[in-house]
């Protein structure tokens, strides 16, 4: 969570996958706030009071968000085309939106979407084979993400909005997951 005293995480037994919350202090067990379809890759927002997931609960593989406490109703945020899957994957620190991969048979673009306009919004010309792994800076300012080569993966960073611009940060197709630092000076 972003003030570091809780976790989400998924479960996956081959039949169900769910996700829930824990409290890091160990006083309760973990608290289950998904049950209907299989959820995953559970994000934070900002604020630390809501879980957006993956899942396909209404038949496709779209975004929904549930209360990080278990209440009130889970509520649908995007709504992916036939042969589509949209993977959420980091929220921004300073506003309500929140990136994530739409992925299909030709491979994986980097959208954004606003909670506010209630509209998802495609980064840049971003496109991969695989899930971008995108993640916002800290001051919300910009976005990491990796491009998988012949040979590996590469991290990139570009602002955000998308101007245009694109800055390689690993070399020789080795990066992975990048995360940001607190301060913002290193991946």
């Amino acid at each position: 969570s972003p003030d570091g005293k809780r976790v989400a995480f998924g479960t996956d037994n081959g039949r169900d996958a769910n996700i829930s919350v824990y409290d890091l202090s160990g006083a309760s067990s973990p608290l289950r706030i998904t049950y209907a379809g299989r959820n995953r890759f559970p994000i934070w927002s900002a604020d630390g009071q809501w879980i957006a997931f993956q899942s396909d609960r209404d038949g496709d593989l779209g975004i929904f968000r549930q209360r990080a406490d278990g209440s009130g109703i889970v509520e649908r945020l995007t709504k992916p085309e036939q042969g589509t899957s949209h993977v959420p994957e980091s929220w921004s620190p300073k506003e309500e939106r929140f990136s994530f991969s739409v992925l299909n048979s030709s491979g994986a673009t980097l959208w954004t979407y606003s909670l506010l306009e209630k509209k998802a919004t495609r980064f840049g010309d971003v496109q991969a084979s695989n899930p971008l792994n995108s993640i916002f800076s800290p001051d919300g300012r910009w976005i990491a993400y990796t491009l998988r080569g012949p040979t590996g993966t590469t991290v990139y960073v570009q602002p955000f909005p998308a101007t245009g611009a694109k800055f390689q940060i690993s070399k020789d197709d080795i990066g992975h997951h990048p995360l940001w630092s607190p301060d913002q000076k290193e991946l």
